[in-house]
């Protein structure tokens, strides 16, 4: 007996169908698409967020049951009635359905107490799932594991969404986005909502049907976050800060100057500690030997770039934030950290510098830490520096207001403000001084905009789009998995923001296949890590990877267009770009043919 119908919705570009079993279909009249929303969403038995610094996104069968429910109508709203594996009632959902032009609006009025978290609306069936995880992930067979993804170190967009063929789906985070996430196992993907501090408060997801695969998915998304504020391109950000064009063809270069080595921390973690050891300084790089080599790259020819000096801080790399001054005197004077910041023409030196961790060794510490709900010290990762706490973003922007008056006389032209864009979102819930994830957003971001409006250039690591507004540069993890990794962030954001990956990124390509290939196809930056011994080590690469600059000048601020593959094993990919130009580029082990051109292994050809 087919379920009753609750609810139907029609305008010019959908119809949407509700059955009282919680049950949708939706069509698109654009394609004559139809679209089945399922009956069942898997729901958590506690909730997903327990307060630790990285969020456990693999999820369990047995700490999950699959709800069902019952609709009915309240006025013009609708009651979604959750019920577990016995057929008992949990809690529920008062929900108001909405088609506003392209889009179908599920917001979620009000949520009862009774559910600690919510996975909400249910799932829409799809032959294959897109997410923008890394530099986008395409999920073409269907995933054993259950897997919890939430915005920014997973989702890096406030969106994902489903193919079947070129049709698509693609629900956006629009209210309560700082709280969401996507919940997914086998082809299917669904919103995951999270208590703020404790408390449901109205939240709402949009759907928008689209066509053209993951390319017209990703452009509609780049539609959307031009229209709400979360776009500027390289060309406005250059008029304000000309040294960008020095990343325009260029590349950065990081430079790890100096890290603390405490042999009693390996205990904690459970390595070998050797006898006697005792903590010293780790010297790779003084700023003269910076400068020096700086100055020697620029004699091999034109490079230009971005170089980033690490560890300058007192006592080296990570070892001291936010409390940095002075800077480690063992790396030289102040004069010579001041002559590395504006000495080297055609390459803008940046100082690295983190506004999210803070070590016990620190006079500030615990001021400014985020507590948990039993009212603990967040703890962050362990580093080099040992245990790191987690700082409420409200005072992240203390101490780089504070900060800045002192960095400010070594004349830095960029700054490299770390994992500002790299975590997820986090709650404080520090008595008088509480802290939601939104707010967490909202004061990473004017942390970025404070060195922004200072005039600097401004690099982060990994990618968020709260960011991109505000940032120059991103240094990323991007690994190219062939027949999975689809350029989703290079096509809605390569013409706002230059992205670089970190040296020791690898590939699940053949080992024949050159790293910059994927470099090339998406249009990113090389990077290379040149401190001590590795700038001898690696010059002849720094050297022989030439025609990548020589690309990207080519390609310049240019929009990605397009991607496509080129050969039904999906090894053979092409990438378009607004400038006329495109790329072939060739992952196989072997050589491919392509419109009658041969292309050898890790090999790639150029067209406009």
């Amino acid at each position: 007996m087919l379920p009753a119908e609750i609810l139907q919705l029609q305008n010019e570009h959908l119809i949407f169908t509700l059955y009282e079993d919680g049950s949708a279909v939706i069509i698109d009249k654009h394609t004559d698409t139809r679209w089945r929303m399922l009956r069942v969403a898997l729901q958590e038995e506690g909730e997903v967020d327990e307060g630790h610094v990285w969020l456990r996104n693999e999820r369990s069968v047995c700490e999950q049951y699959p709800a069902r429910f019952r609709v009915r109508r309240e006025g013009k709203l609708l009651r979604y009635a959750l019920y577990n594996r016995e057929g008992q009632a949990v809690g529920g959902v008062l929900c108001a359905i909405t088609l506003e032009g392209e889009w179908l609006e599920f917001r979620l009025v009000n949520i009862d107490d009774s559910l600690p978290s919510l996975v909400f609306p249910p799932p829409i069936e799809s032959e294959s799932l897109l997410f923008p995880v890394g530099a986008g992930r395409w999920v073409r067979k269907p995933q054993a594991q259950r897997s919890v993804w939430t915005l920014y170190s997973r989702l890096n967009m406030r969106w994902f969404g489903g193919l079947r063929g070129e049709h698509g789906w693609m629900a956006v985070f629009t209210d309560g986005h700082a709280d969401a996430g996507v919940l997914t196992t086998q082809l299917c993907a669904s919103p995951i909502w999270l208590r703020t501090l404790g408390q449901w408060t109205p939240r709402a997801v949009r759907y928008r049907f689209t066509t053209g695969g993951y390319v017209g998915m990703a452009k509609a998304y780049r539609r959307w976050a031009q229209e709400n504020g979360l776009f500027r391109t390289l060309q406005e950000k250059m008029e304000q800060t000309p040294a960008l064009r020095h990343l325009i063809g260029g590349r950065i270069m990081s430079f790890m100057q100096a890290m603390p080595i405490h042999p009693p921390l390996a205990e904690e973690r459970w390595e070998p500690t050797p006898e006697n050891a005792e903590d010293r300084l780790q010297v790779n790089s003084t700023h003269q030997q910076v400068l020096s080599v700086l100055r020697e790259i620029r004699s091999l020819g034109d490079f230009h770039g971005v170089a980033v000096v690490r560890g300058w801080i007192r006592v080296g790399y990570d070892e001291s934030h936010p409390d940095i001054f002075p800077p480690e005197p063992a790396l030289g004077t102040e004069d010579d950290l001041r002559r590395l910041c504006t000495g080297t023409e055609g390459i803008t030196v940046a100082l690295h510098d983190n506004y999210q961790d803070i070590y016990t060794r620190c006079p500030s510490f615990p001021h400014g830490v985020n507590l948990r709900r039993d009212g603990s010290l967040m703890p962050g990762g362990f580093w080099a520096g040992g245990q790191a706490y987690i700082l409420n973003s409200r005072h992240s922007l203390h101490y780089a207001q504070r900060n800045w008056e002192q960095i400010a006389r070594l004349g830095p032209r960029a700054m490299f403000i770390d994992t500002t864009t790299a975590t997820q979102l986090y709650e404080s819930w520090e008595p008088g001084n509480t802290q939601t994830r939104l707010q967490d957003e909202r004061y990473k971001t004017e942390l970025l905009r404070f060195f922004h409006d200072l005039g600097l250039l401004v690099g982060s690591e990994e990618s968020a789009e709260f960011g991109v507004p505000y940032l120059h540069w991103l240094e990323n993890r991007h690994r190219h998995v062939p027949g999975e990794s689809v350029p989703v962030w290079a096509l809605v954001f390569r013409d706002a923001v230059v992205c670089a990956r970190y040296p020791f990124v690898t590939s699940s390509a053949s080992t024949r296949i050159p790293r910059w290939l994927a470099d090339m196809l998406w249009g990113y930056v090389l990077m290379f890590g040149l401190e001590g011994d590795r700038w001898q080590n690696q010059r002849e690469q720094f050297l022989n990877t030439r025609h990548v600059d020589e690309w990207n000048a080519r390609i310049g601020m240019a929009e990605m267009v397009n991607h496509r593959y080129r050969t039904e094993d999906l090894l053979v990919e092409q990438t378009e770009f607004s400038s006329g130009d495109a790329i072939v580029a060739n992952f196989a082990p072997e050589p491919r043919q392509v419109d009658g051109v041969t292309i050898p292994p890790g090999g790639y050809i150029i067209r406009t």
